[in-house]
């Protein structure tokens, strides 16, 4: 199934209440059970000895030292070319794509139990993939059956011909060769063939697996930080390693967060703290250090783009952000390490409309309305001095006057 058509089926089967529960019920049947047995390539039919008698075999000649190493070299390729004709390969990636199907839903309830509630829709994607896969794979059993049958049978012939080799003929060498030459595009073409029959499939795959590692990844960064607590039906979107800039193109380097509600950046790296005749390094320690903790509406304006590089080579990503009075800066300069700045922005922006809601996982819609519902409780005047008090950011259970000092809670 192509690629289009797969995701008009995914937001088809994302759009309603039932289709959702139709594909986690689909990944948990899924995830019951072990990954479906795949065929193994057919071990190589030798060619049956015919009855008649022999030809007489042609008179062997010295080889020269070039058409020995001729000869060997073929016959490394046949060896080659023999194994390769099993389409080991192709039954080595199906099985690898059976085995994710069966793992990859487990991963993602695992990253759901840890804290990660956004892209709602990667339960589809998974559910989408596993139904083309069950439509596929009998047909792709069926033409791998019948490829490596067909070409166990036209091997016969080159196998005839490199055993010629021991006559050391110029011509058994051409003949071997150019035999050795065509059974190898032929195995190339069958393989193509096969692989065109699964490759958007396992694209697909590839490409959530890799999203998944990502999500693992910055869930592990946010439980090894002493600094971030995240709140109360607070969710993180997206991690990425970066230098923040506080002195031209100098600062700590860490890691930045973006959560449906706030940006953060984390010191995270280990800092020389003692040197020896003040060059070398003697002693060091790993530093964890929050330095911005940065409501995402308090961001008012943001510049993304590449600076420096070499023929458009090695470029930086930069963000630049301007702040609202309310963030602890009014500006920051951050070179992103291996993802795109346009991406950082476009992924703030959709936080700042509140579009990033909408793609939370349907487990997790109800979190988000009790606590802005908790929002609506909070006292608009402080009890104790009757100062105004602004609205709590979502997920607070208390809040402290900022004229008196009290603590003030939910009335």
């Amino acid at each position: 199934m192509d690629d289009d058509k797969r995701q008009r089926r995914v937001r088809g089967r994302g759009s309603g209440a039932a289709n959702r529960a139709a594909a986690r019920a689909r990944l948990a049947n899924r995830a019951k059970r072990k990954p479906r047995p795949v065929s193994r390539p057919p071990a190589r039919k030798r060619p049956t000895p015919t009855a008649r008698r022999p030809a007489p075999a042609p008179r062997k000649v010295e080889l020269s030292p070039e058409d020995k190493a001729e000869v060997d070299r073929i016959n490394r390729e046949y060896t080659s070319l023999e194994r390769e004709s099993r389409l080991g390969d192709i039954y080595d990636a199906i099985g690898e794509i059976e085995t994710k199907l069966t793992k990859m839903p487990l991963d993602l309830d695992a990253l759901r139990r840890r804290g990660y509630v956004h892209s709602g829709q990667l339960e589809d994607r998974l559910a989408a993939l596993d139904e083309d896969w069950d439509e596929a794979m009998p047909r792709i059993e069926r033409e791998l059956d019948k490829e490596v049958r067909r070409l166990d049978r036209e091997l016969d012939d080159v196998e005839r011909k490199v055993e010629q080799l021991s006559t050391g003929t110029t011509a058994a060498i051409s003949r071997a060769k150019t035999a050795v030459s065509t059974g190898d595009s032929k195995v190339s073409a069958a393989k193509s063939a096969i692989r065109g029959m699964y490759q958007d499939l396992e694209s697909e795959l590839y490409k959530i697996e890799n999203e998944m590692r990502h999500v693992g990844w910055m869930m592990d960064q946010i439980n090894e930080s002493p600094d971030i607590r995240l709140r109360e039906a607070e969710g993180p979107i997206a991690a990425v390693e970066a230098f923040w800039h506080q002195d031209g193109d100098e600062g700590p380097k860490g890691v930045l967060y973006l959560t449906d509600q706030r940006l953060l950046f984390e010191q995270k790296e280990e800092v020389v703290t003692k040197k020896r005749f003040g060059i070398f390094k003697s002693e060091s320690e790993m530093v964890h250090k929050l330095h911005l903790d940065i409501a995402a509406h308090d961001i008012q304006s943001m510049k993304h783009k590449e600076e420096g590089g070499f023929l458009g080579m090695g470029k930086d990503d930069i963000l630049e952000l301007i702040c609202s009075a309310n963030a602890p800066v009014s500006r920051v300069r951050l070179h992103l390490k291996g993802q795109d700045s346009s991406d950082w922005a476009g992924y703030i922006k959709r936080v700042q409309t509140g579009e990033v809601n909408e793609d939370r996982d349907e487990d997790y819609i109800e979190e988000i309305e009790e606590a802005e519902a908790l929002i609506g409780t909070f006292p608009t005047r402080c009890p104790n001095c009757f100062a105004d008090v602004p609205p709590p950011p979502r997920g607070v259970s208390s809040v402290t006057c900022e004229f008196c000092g009290s603590t003030i809670t939910p009335e």
